[in-house]
């Protein structure tokens, strides 16, 4: 199989058309078997497609496949909450992180995996969002 890390490690960059195809069911294969519980809903923006996956149970999805050609980008709805040793993520908002997929070293795909599997564990202990929180203000 095709693993959906292939590639050498570095910025985001151009890619081909069939590569991205390729990897992007790869990348599919790979966030199937890394959480197989996750359910997956295909969007439609424009040009793009995204994956959405989403716990079994339901509720806002916690991982994001994104084709933004030449890259695919895998977001992360809690990646600012999510240890990353391998220095994967990147991001600087307030909660999402992203991976792109083709800066990823073929040897990083266990580190990707974990990420995914903390990710999925997570969903299932999120915690009710305050739609009545002010900024500035204290719990």
């Amino acid at each position: 199989m095709t693993s959906a890390v292939a590639g050498t490690a570095g910025a985001c960059s151009a890619t081909l058309s069939a590569d991205l195809t390729i990897r992007l069911t790869a990348a599919r294969a790979l966030l199937h078997s890394a959480w197989p519980e996750a359910v997956e809903q295909k969007t439609v923006r424009g040009g793009g497609r995204t994956f959405l996956y989403v716990a079994p149970d339901g509720g806002s999805p916690v991982l994001r496949l994104v084709v933004d050609p030449p890259n695919l980008l895998l977001h992360f709805a809690e990646g600012a909450r999510l240890p990353d040793p391998a220095g994967l993520l990147r991001g600087e908002g307030r909660r999402g992180r992203y991976v792109c997929l083709g800066a990823v070293a073929s040897g990083d795909e266990p580190a990707l995996r974990a990420l995914i599997a903390i990710a999925a564990v997570g969903a299932s202990a999120m915690t009710e969002i305050d739609i009545d929180h002010k900024p500035g203000a204290t719990a």
